[in-house]
């Protein structure tokens, strides 16, 4: 089982022309800046609520973070977000599907279409479900995807970039062999990568039948939820409320994990108002519905949530 057979059933599952294969997501995340022909130290967009390490790596590509807040109803930046922010010297756009949860990715599309800028589509935490029909990472001029850890395909090592064009897929090969560092280099992972592939799509219903029980198992009126869509695959589920910090140290005490990600990063800049981001930031609460997650933690999840006053 070699790289070439992995990137070419990744090229296929996404319908892609060309997949290569990366370190990490945040690998792929730079190969693609440094092969999409930008203007070295030009701004990219991306959203306010997000992992830090997406900025650290636009960063470490030699690019300027310009931040947009994102969509309540989303957790994603849309078009209204980036055109607050767009301006003569943006030359791509990084649309991220917020904790899994879909951007609308097509008019993301045309709106980078119709300025001359490069899209990419960061499907790291949604991959494996569908957007209008369509494979989320089959987006934009590039797409990326991880196998990291607590990815829809997850063996902590490795990550993708897929693109149709073959001027950006050989500069990205020419990229890949000239830095070592960002190569995917770990043999052993080609085969474990490759399985769970094949068995993606069984995996992402059973986390779609773990989104669905909490969403109708969920009843405590202090807590929000978001819009239910039966085709969303949160990469965990969220909800919100506002006193988050005693719900959560009352977690803590009945050894109940849920988690918190992320603060807006607006925090990280001097200046900046991203109203959505800091709210997310302050108010999420995230429950894990990955397909490993056992039906005992669902349940406990829920009845600690309902139980909650």
């Amino acid at each position: 089982m070699g790289l070439a057979e992995l990137e070419k059933e990744l090229a296929g599952y996404f319908i892609r022309d060309h997949a290569i294969l990366t370190r990490s997501g945040s690998f792929a995340i730079i190969t693609a800046l440094q092969c999409a022909g930008l203007e070295q130290g030009s701004k990219i967009i991306m959203p306010a609520s997000c992992c830090p390490i997406v900025l650290f790596s636009i960063q470490m590509a030699g690019y300027s973070v310009v931040l947009a807040d994102v969509s309540l109803g989303s957790l994603s930046m849309e078009v209204e977000q980036i055109e607050s922010v767009m301006d003569d010297d943006v030359s791509a756009i990084l649309a991220v599907h917020g904790y899994g949860h879909f951007c609308a990715i097509d008019e993301i599309t045309d709106y980078a279409k119709r300025n001359g800028v490069i899209l990419i589509e960061d499907a790291c935490l949604a991959y494996g479900g569908k957007f209008k029909g369509r494979p989320i990472g089959s987006f934009g001029d590039f797409s990326v995807i991880s196998f990291g850890y607590d990815k829809p395909i997850s063996q902590n090592y490795g990550g993708a970039l897929m693109t149709n064009s073959q001027v950006h897929a050989d500069k990205a090969r020419c990229f890949l062999i000239s830095n070592e560092m960002a190569q995917f280099s770990n043999s052993t992972k080609v085969t474990r990568i490759l399985e769970s592939l094949k068995g993606l799509d069984r995996l992402t219903d059973i986390r779609k039948s773990n989104i669905a029980f909490i969403e109708k198992a969920v009843s405590n009126q202090k807590f929000k939820k978001l819009e239910y869509n039966p085709e969303l695959t949160y990469w965990r589920y969220p909800l919100f409320i506002e006193d988050r910090e005693r719900f959560l140290k009352e977690a803590k005490q009945q050894n109940i994990l849920f988690t918190s990600h992320y603060r807006s990063l607006g925090l990280l800049q001097t200046q900046g108002n991203y109203p959505n981001a800091e709210e997310i930031g302050n108010n999420i609460v995230n429950l894990f519905v990955q397909p490993a997650t056992p039906q005992t933690q669902l349940t406990n999840m829920v009845r600690f949530i309902n139980d909650y006053r």
